[in-house]
Parts: C-alpha cells; structure tokens; sequence
C-alpha cells in the first residue's frame, strides 16, 4: 500500500499493560481488546506520523469501538476549538487554551457529579477530580504547544478511567527548562523525577502534580500509568501490595497520563 497503516499488531509495544487484562476495569464494550488509553495512544501516533512529511498518510485502523469512534469524530490534534462529546460511557472533552475558562469549570462539574452518581464518596470524587486539573494543568503550564490537549474518562458503577494527553514537548524537555535538572539524558530518568513532590521546570517549585494523583488513587484498585518520550512507568495496584515498573518504548510525542481505577479488588480468577 501507498500509505502508511498502523495495524494493531504492528504496535504491540505500544500496548505493554494497556489490554482489558491490566486491571480490574474492563472497559471495552465489544471486546475488540483495545482500552481507553490504548485508543488515545494510537491516535497520538498517527497524528505524529501525519506530521512528519514522510507518513503524511499515515492511519491507525481499528475495528468497530465507541472510544476509538469519539476520539476519530473530535478530529484531536487538529481541532482548534475545545469540544465535549459523549457516547454511551465515555466522554471526551477537547480542551480549552486557557484553565480559568469557565465552560472547563463546568466540565469538572460535571465530572464530580457522575463520580458521586456512581457510588464514589464525595472525598473519594474531589480528590479524583482535583487530581484530574493537576493532570490537564500540566498540559497549560508544560507542554509549549498551539494544539489543544485531550482529556477521555470512563465512568461505571464504582469504576472510572481517564486519560489526559498533549503532544507537547514531553516531560524530558520540560524538566530540562529548570537548569538544575540539565542533567536529565532521558525521558525515563525525567519521569522518575517528576513524580517527586516539588519537581518543576519552574525554579520556585509547584510540582507537576503525580504526588497528588497518586495520593487520590491511594485507596482505590487499579493502575495509573505515565508515558513521554521512550519511556513508561507503571504504578500497579491490582493486588494488595503496590509495585511499580518501567518500560522503554518506541519514541510518543508529549505526555500521556492514564489511570484506570475501582472501589472494589479485582475478582479472584476461578481455578
């Protein structure tokens, strides 16, 4: 073929721990195996390939998916107005330039109220969304890019899923702006740095905001996962010890934050 097609199984490494099996939320509503975060990955790499003159063709072909739909029908990156779209559990809000815009103040609203409908304490979903504006701010105050960034979630009984992505600059670039982390080489050694508390490209500190997230995930079941550049770190919570693993990847644009969590543990598999 003339054009550059990313089969699914032509980027498998792109999936490490990003399957229905990774974690005790099951999102895929016809089992196509693709998750929410899978479907945001895939379009941030067909939308860098489509940046590069070389694959200015490039496509990602999926089957039949409700998240893989929204997210084609949002036309993210190139959309230059923020947008909230919705189909079946998923909604997806392409984000405004600027965080005191009030319809994104609305949004989160929105958000707290359809955490707390479904069965999340009122603690429980502030924390979580608070967490959320942590994520979308980096966005604003990190990822030096024109294109607007992207913000999926996922709400069911007691679950809830999300994913925030920019094809900025990544967490690398960012970190290295403050010269007391020039020394940063890669985007694995950056990440393990910016989940410190206090770490920013800024000199007077603020953070980047994954202690916080990490705080509000603390009591729930799940996994959340960061990914910039080559690299990924996943903090795992599917079982009643935390454990923490990294990966090295193929080259993503910006950063992709995903968190897919539970009020209760996963169910024993049947012997």
């Amino acid at each position: 073929m003339g054009e550059g097609i990313v089969q699914i199984r032509d980027i498998e490494h792109f999936h490490w721990q990003l399957t229905e099996s990774e974690c005790p939320v099951p999102f895929s509503s016809n089992g196509s195996g693709i998750s929410l975060a899978a479907a945001i990955e895939l379009t941030s790499i067909a939308a860098h390939r489509r940046a590069d003159s070389s694959e200015a063709n490039a496509k990602v072909r999926v089957g039949r998916n409700s998240v893989w739909g929204i997210i084609k029908e949002s036309r993210w990156p190139r959309r230059t107005s923020c947008i909230r779209m919705s189909d079946g559990d998923a909604t997806l809000i392409v984000l405004p330039t600027r965080n005191d815009d009030p319809w994104w103040t609305q949004c989160i609203r929105s958000l707290l109220a359809d955490l707390t409908a479904n069965g999340f304490s009122s603690h429980l979903a502030h924390g979580l969304t608070g967490a959320v504006i942590e994520m979308v701010d980096n966005i604003w105050l990190h990822s030096e890019t024109t294109a607007p960034g992207l913000f999926v979630y996922q709400i069911r009984r007691r679950k809830f899923a999300f994913s925030v992505v920019d094809t900025g600059i990544g967490v690398l670039a960012s970190l290295r702006k403050n010269p007391s982390f020039g020394y940063l080489s890669s985007s694995m050694d950056a990440i393990g740095k910016a989940i410190e508390p206090g770490i920013s490209r800024y000199q007077d500190g603020g953070g980047m905001g994954f202690p916080s997230l990490f705080h509000a995930l603390a009591a729930l079941w799940g996994t959340s996962r960061i990914r910039s550049g080559e690299a990924a770190l996943l903090i795992d919570h599917t079982r009643e010890e935390r454990s923490k693993a990294s990966v090295y990847l193929p080259y993503l644009p910006g950063t992709h934050i995903s968190v897919r969590c539970a009020l209760d543990p996963p169910s024993t598999p049947r012997q």
